[in-house]
């Protein structure tokens, strides 16, 4: 990086940070005006030139044309979406309690998910869905899920249940007057949950992509 940052700058970038973070875009120039509290967009653009300069953001035509360099890896890491690892969710059982958890950020990019943002991150518990794929890809213990929020779900979904305060993954279906969520494992023990339509049971979302976890 080119220079030590004021305490404006220091905010100004940390603004920027925390909106990408939030929303998988950056800020306009309105927005961070906003965000500030500063009287007029010149006075933001002098700071984002004073940020350009020191090496720590660059700025394209765009309206939302603001991308933070990563300090560690200086690459420009801002074109990717930050992802938000909630938690886990059990592809097995539903033993595992469906309280989030700040496990921090997975970056990909927007390519992968076609460019949506209403996405978070699961990592996976239990073999029961050893077998189903997503995109060719299994669904492993330890892989990360990235699940669209508030999708349309439709049978033959996979889709992350919460069923009396635990998280599960499952292959979902629609039955007369139930719901049924299949395994689909090499393991036997596995089995499907046969659920009342009128069950108390909530979809947070489907999964749409799964990303091998190096750890």
């Amino acid at each position: 990086m080119g220079g030590i940052l004021t305490k404006k700058q220091e905010r100004v970038l940390k603004v920027i940070r925390k909106y990408y973070l939030d929303t998988g875009q950056p800020p306009s120039l309105r927005e961070l005006q906003e965000f500030l509290g500063i009287s007029t967009k010149r006075g933001v653009v002098n700071h984002l030139i004073a940020l350009e300069k020191k090496g720590y953001i660059i700025r394209t035509g765009d309206p939302r044309g603001i991308h933070i360099v990563d300090n560690d890896e200086e690459i420009v890491y801002e074109y990717l979406i930050g992802v938000p690892i909630l938690g886990y969710a059990n592809a097995g059982i539903p033993l595992a309690k469906a309280e989030e958890e700040n496990l921090g950020y997975i970056k990909i990019d927007p390519k992968l998910v076609n460019k949506r943002n209403d996405l978070f991150a699961l990592i996976v518990k239990g073999d029961s869905m050893d077998l189903a794929k997503i995109e060719d890809k299994n669904i492993q213990e330890g892989n990360y899920l990235i699940v669209q929020k508030d999708g349309e779900i439709k049978d033959g979904d996979v889709v992350v249940a919460v069923i009396d305060d635990s998280a599960t993954v499952k292959r979902f279906k629609k039955g007369d007057n139930m719901i049924i969520l299949y395994p689909e494992s090499s393991n036997p023990l596995n089995q499907p949950i046969f659920l009342d339509k009128d069950t108390d049971v909530m979809f947070n979302g489907k999964v749409i992509k799964v990303l091998e976890n190096p750890t």
